[in-house]
């Protein structure tokens, strides 16, 4: 694989004026072209931010091209998993936590070290996987962020670890979700 980075063209902000009405969502990404050995060729933009936090060794050594039928092209992936989950740059903590009550499909938990609220949106059993949320005062969602990757969260003698997925951010998937983690929720 052949990875360049460049600025996007003249070209690129015409196609995005055509398409989105509104080319200026390029201003600040730069443009990753990508071509495999056997001359196919894709690209993507990111934020100059988000390459400068990944870096070009990173970039280049995670670019993969997937074929599009659909749009009958190719496009570039770059998956961000081994950077987040990497325990060296985000390393395994284990939070305690003190259940609080459910709300729904949501369970409530005060950290035991920080007081910090944090909010676990549970999907079993239709899926084993539980969305976690960190809260200041409020128990809200839309004022919570997202958790690092590698945090276990403890609660009653079980633990549930996050991990970092590009499909959808920091969560516990089936391989780490603790079926177990709240019997009494």
């Amino acid at each position: 694989m052949k990875v360049f980075f460049t600025k996007p063209t003249k070209a690129d902000y015409e196609d995005f004026q055509k398409t989105l009405g509104d080319g200026s969502v390029l201003d600040g990404r730069i443009k990753i072209i990508v071509t495999d050995e056997n001359g196919n060729s894709g690209y993507t933009f990111m934020k100059e931010e988000q390459r400068e936090k990944l870096g070009d060794e990173y970039i280049t050594s995670h670019a993969a091209l997937e074929y599009s039928s659909f749009c009958e092209e190719y496009h570039v992936k770059i998956s961000e998993n081994d950077f987040y989950n990497d325990p060296a740059k985000y390393p395994v903590k284990v939070v305690p936590l003190y259940f609080e009550g459910t709300e729904g499909c949501r369970e409530i938990y005060r950290g035991k070290e920080t007081g910090k609220i944090y909010i676990r949106e549970n999907h079993f059993p239709k899926e084993q996987f539980a969305k976690w949320y960190i809260c200041g005062k409020r128990r809200e969602i839309d004022e919570g962020n997202e958790p690092r990757a590698n945090l276990i969260f403890e609660f009653d003698g079980q633990t549930e670890k996050v991990k970092y997925d590009d499909w959808n951010g920091v969560a516990a998937y089936s391989d780490t979700f603790n079926v177990n983690f709240n019997s009494n929720a």
